[in-house]
């Protein structure tokens, strides 16, 4: 079975319940929602992607040899 962005793991269902259980991402979400007028789930992605990024950052920062 080819996996698509519409394909969920369970252990990806669980991820993003765990993450979203945090009160500051709740409150991310709240605000983004309030502030820009998106869904739910379009502010849930967003947040998930700043994570992403930040991630990705920290990363090749710490695995930066000079």
């Amino acid at each position: 079975m080819a996996r698509n962005n519409t394909t969920r793991t369970g252990l990806e269902k669980q991820t993003r319940e765990r993450i979203f259980s945090s009160p500051v991402a709740l409150a991310f979400v709240r605000t983004v929602v309030a502030r820009r007028g998106i869904s739910e789930t379009e502010a849930r992605q967003i947040y998930l992607d700043y994570i992403n990024r930040s991630w990705s950052a920290d990363h090749y920062r710490c695995n930066d040899v000079n």
